[in-house]
């Protein structure tokens, strides 16, 4: 991203990849919605770039919606504990969604992935499995 006042700031482009990154959109969907902003005004580019991350974040509000692995469970019907085993990437499932942050706090998955896989998901029974006879 070039600031049009100025010359090219590197910690400015980092910046901007890095929040284009954790909204889940694209460089190249970020420097669109930052030339829409511009439309001829000459503006620092750390401005622009605000402008154009509230434009995307207007355009599609539940599009960034996060969830810990409680909100997962309450989604999928399961508990905290179950949904860290289907996240585990050795043992668990294999379609559950990969985990979009991985915080001190825990891991956070995007929403409507969870929902997806809720959808697609086969839930076996709870309790112990029947003996075949």
């Amino acid at each position: 991203m070039k600031d049009t006042a100025t010359r090219p700031d590197p910690d400015l482009d980092a910046a901007a990849t890095a929040l284009a990154e954790a909204l889940g959109i694209t460089s190249d969907e970020l420097a669109d919605a930052v030339s829409e902003c511009a439309s001829g005004q000459e503006r620092p580019a750390a401005e622009l770039l605000l402008l154009a991350l509230g434009d995307v974040v207007r355009r599609d509000p539940n599009r960034h919606d996060l969830v810990g692995a409680v909100e997962a469970g309450h989604i999928l019907g399961v508990s905290r504990a179950r949904v860290h085993q289907l996240a585990d990437p050795d043992t668990g499932h294999r379609l559950f969604p990969r985990p979009r942050y991985h915080l001190a706090a825990g891991k956070l998955w995007r929403r409507a992935d969870i929902v997806a896989f809720d959808k697609l998901w086969d839930r076996r029974r709870t309790g112990r499995p029947r003996k075949s006879q």
